[in-house]
């Protein structure tokens, strides 16, 4: 526990910890909150259309964000982003969602256009608030901090949609989206961290495809995105929506929120653990922890008790949180300054860009093929997905033997506090 909280000593982190928490609340607030409000005045196919220009901004945002984002200081970046996101709030607050259609997308597309920037931003700045040996630890506070705070605020959301009705958990979140934008820019202030060092000057499209160019010259990046972009359409998809959908069908779906908690406690759990273990090949280590997620699928195909299904959600969370922890300080060490917002947004890219896909096809697919069919191949691809990578040397090692990131800005001295 106390190499966990390591990182809150430096005083430059702590601060801007404290405003990614708030973040993560309030987006949780604005997920539940906004669903309602467009249910209650469309259809559901509305609804679709609504998320998929979140995510759709999200990932046509994202290698430009990244752009920027090695362009500007990192805080500067932050605090613009958390402002376009409070715009987005502030929209479904004054009513858009009881509009047309035309006039809701716009500002679903701002929130997706503010985690597109948040995102790379956020993860390129933390090497420069602590020194390498707290990396990991930071990596794992943040990680948890992220999950733990959006399920805070999806219960959170949930309770004031079902009590109050949406207009009120949309004031709640422009609330708490205030204090997290204060929060941010008072702590972004005072950061001044340095414009990441850069060459030739060139337009953001030039330097979006140095991002590229640099993933694309470490083929072991590249691996492990590609292997997300196949366990997010084929696997993930079908674990994230069929969870629900059997669970309704077998009379149990008020566990349901329930279980989803699991995965968040399954989370810590494991943030807690790989905080404090420094595996020699970390690369194994973390591709082999996304397979847990297959104890969940294996549960819903035998149909096993919920207690049972329950235990193999927290599993699955325990494992994200060791690779996202472990991958993410990889990709932080293997890029230097100018580069990592760009690599960043790169992963975020190439990781989701069809996530959305494997969403919108799983019903159809059970629909068609049926639920056991659906679950068997996803079990198929996620162990075909899990070995293949680990051929690559540099995937079992993260990339370790490669030369090390020489551009990391040391923490200066009297920053902890």
């Amino acid at each position: 526990m106390k190499r966990f909280t390591r990182p809150l000593r430096h005083s430059r982190f702590r601060g801007v910890w404290c405003g990614q928490a708030i973040n993560s609340v309030s987006g949780g607030i604005f997920n539940v909150a906004m669903i309602g409000a467009v249910l209650l005045h469309h259809w559901y196919a509305d609804l679709g259309f609504v998320l998929a220009a979140e995510c759709a901004a999200m990932v046509v945002m994202s290698l430009l964000g990244g752009a920027v984002t090695d362009r500007m200081r990192r805080g500067q970046v932050m605090a613009w982003s958390d402002s376009v996101q409070f715009l987005a709030v502030l929209g479904f607050t004054l009513g858009v969602a009881s509009g047309p259609l035309p006039l809701i997308l716009p500002f679903a597309a701002l929130m997706g256009v503010g985690d597109a920037v948040f995102q790379p931003a956020f993860g390129a700045l933390i090497p420069s608030l602590v020194p390498d040996e707290d990396l990991s630890a930071a990596n794992a506070l943040s990680s948890m901090t992220a999950k733990l705070g959006g399920f805070i605020g999806q219960a959170l959301g949930g309770l004031l949609l079902a009590t109050c009705g949406y207009r009120v958990a949309l004031m709640v979140d422009l609330g708490t989206f205030f204090v997290s934008t204060l929060t941010a820019i008072g702590a972004l202030m005072g950061l001044a961290d340095p414009v990441p060092e850069r060459g030739e000057p060139g337009s953001v499209f030039r330097d979006a495809r140095a991002g590229l160019a640099a993933v694309r010259d470490r083929p072991w990046v590249m691996t492990v995105i590609l292997q997300g972009t196949v366990q997010l359409l084929l696997v993930m998809g079908p674990a994230v929506v069929l969870l629900p959908i059997l669970l309704k069908e077998r009379g149990m779906f008020g566990a349901y929120g329930f279980i989803v908690g699991l995965e968040a406690a399954g989370f810590v759990i494991g943030g807690l653990v790989v905080s404090a273990w420094k595996p020699r090949r970390t690369g194994v280590v973390a591709v082999c922890a996304l397979s847990l997620l297959g104890l969940q699928l294996l549960a819903l195909l035998l149909r096993l008790p919920v207690y049972v299904l329950g235990f193999t959600v927290l599993a699955t969370g325990f494992g994200y949180a060791h690779f996202r922890v472990l991958w993410t300080s990889a990709v932080q060490r293997a890029f230097p300054d100018h580069l990592l917002g760009r690599a960043l947004s790169v992963e975020m890219l190439g990781t989701f860009a069809l996530a959305p896909v494997g969403l919108a096809l799983t019903p159809l697919a059970m629909k068609v093929l049926g639920a056991r069919t659906v679950l068997i191949a996803a079990l198929v691809v996620l162990a075909v997905s899990t070995v293949i990578p680990l051929f690559q040397r540099a995937v079992r090692t993260f990339g370790s033997g490669d030369p090390v990131r020489s551009e990391l800005v040391a923490v200066p001295a009297g920053d902890s506090a």
